[in-house]
């Protein structure tokens, strides 16, 4: 039997507008409107399965927001452009020890992409399996070999672990979905919002199925108006990944978790110790 655990990793803050496309617009009525940013949870997932430790994604590294002299992972521009509000204790490495759990006993990480609330600590766990999109991989290291320094693939990040020797899982996109453990399923779902989309459907015995779609979908508005992010690699791409997740939705009877839903995250139970089944 499969448990899900909801870890809360602090929050971000990013215009209204990389969200959800033309939240606010200028028009003849309204010439001057004004953006304005919204905050919202940076989650990921712990599953015990029958096949050993599961984790969806990994967060923002712990230095994240330091003073780039001090050891800072995002530079200064991108944390003004996207602060995290978080700290150590706001880190999935917390999270695993407040439950007992050794990094090394991480059997496998599933990325949903490699953002940088998303991938920041891959460095912590050298012994896992890493699962990522292969289109995905690429399109981070391009960033790093071109550094661009206010990409969402954060240099400094990127920089570490490509000189560590860890096991790299790469889905292509012909390779289709992937059972990771008995109902816990990966959607390999293609570019999207990024480069390459993972989404993890888990069947829980008692609660049921849920589609975890991370950045697939950042809130409710992009699931049911299909609105788009403003941040996309593939806005075809990104609807045809919002229309096969609520066609899977739809046939299951699975409830879909955003991946950056301040009101729907509220619901969620998030505590440690807590967990669905």
């Amino acid at each position: 039997m499969v448990k899900l655990h909801v870890f809360n990793l602090g929050n971000l803050k990013l215009d209204a507008n990389l969200l959800v496309q033309e939240r606010s617009v200028s028009t003849l009525d309204n010439p001057s409107a004004e953006n304005y940013m919204v905050e919202f949870p940076v989650p990921a997932f712990l599953l015990e399965t029958d096949k050993g430790l599961i984790l969806f994604d990994t967060g923002c590294h712990p230095d994240a927001m330091k003073p780039e002299e001090e050891g800072g992972r995002w530079p200064h521009a991108f944390q003004r452009r996207v602060p995290w509000d978080g700290d150590e204790t706001k880190t999935v490495m917390y999270n695993l020890e407040k439950l007992g759990i050794k990094n090394d006993d991480i059997d496998t990480i599933v990325l949903s992409h490699m953002h940088n609330d998303h991938a920041g600590c891959v460095e912590f766990f050298p012994k896992a399996r890493f699962v990522v999109a292969q289109d995905e991989f690429s399109c981070s290291l391009r960033a790093y070999a071109q550094h661009r320094y206010m990409s969402s693939y954060i240099w400094k990040d990127t920089d570490v672990w490509t000189k560590m020797k860890l096991n790299w899982d790469l889905i292509e996109k012909e390779d289709g979905d992937i059972c990771l453990a008995p109902g816990v399923t990966a959607l390999n779902l293609g570019p999207g919002h990024a480069a390459g989309m993972i989404a993890l459907k888990v069947d829980l015995a008692n609660y049921g199925p849920v589609i975890i779609a991370s950045d697939c979908l950042y809130n409710k508005l992009n699931y049911e108006k299909l609105i788009g992010p403003g941040i996309c690699f593939d806005s075809i791409g990104w609807k045809r990944t919002a229309k096969r997740i609520r066609k899977i939705a739809n046939e299951t009877g699975a409830e879909v978790w955003f991946g950056h839903d301040a009101e729907q995250f509220a619901t969620i139970k998030s505590g440690i110790g807590e967990y669905y089944d």
